[in-house]
């Protein structure tokens, strides 16, 4: 028996040491970071839709449904003069659902509201989208319709 579980560790050792040593799949260095940053921070910041058909887009990790996972910027990266701690990004492929574009800061609810020139208690409707603060966090989201369209729907 004893002999059975060594064996088993001898051959099991070198391949956890491997996936432990691997790096992340698609995990975004410093340089692909500032490739892809402007186009994030024009999208966080509701100005322009990203160009998502770039080799820097594509490098963005995703999940295995295909979705973007939530990025942690490698380098100091700032959205309306603000540092931010975490972005999330989500693009509908069929365009139906629209698109959403958040930053999560480590600065105050009222530090974020002021610096995106959002009102007391609303967003700030740009020419590309709405853009809000997340409720009860310091977040905010820039929201890009989609085109589903409820307007012909009736009651059976």
């Amino acid at each position: 028996m004893t002999q059975v579980r060594s064996a088993r560790v001898k051959y099991i050792a070198p391949l956890l040491v491997g996936l432990l040593a691997a790096p992340a799949a698609h995990a975004l260095d410093a340089a692909q970071w500032r490739a892809v940053a402007p186009a994030i921070q024009a999208a966080l910041e509701c100005r322009t839709q990203p160009d998502t058909d770039s080799a820097a887009w594509k490098a963005l990790a995703r999940s295995a449904s295909g979705e973007f996972k939530p990025i942690t910027p490698p380098v100091s990266f700032a959205v309306f003069g603000l540092p931010v701690r975490e972005v999330s990004i989500y693009i509908d492929p069929d365009g139906d659902l629209g698109e959403s574009y958040t930053a999560a800061f480590n600065a105050s609810t009222a530090a974020v509201r002021k610096a995106a020139r959002l009102a007391a208690n609303a967003g700030r409707t740009t020419k590309m989208g709405e853009l809000m603060l997340g409720e009860g966090s310091s977040s905010l989201t820039c929201t890009v319709m989609g085109s589903y369209d409820e307007s012909d729907y009736q009651e059976p």
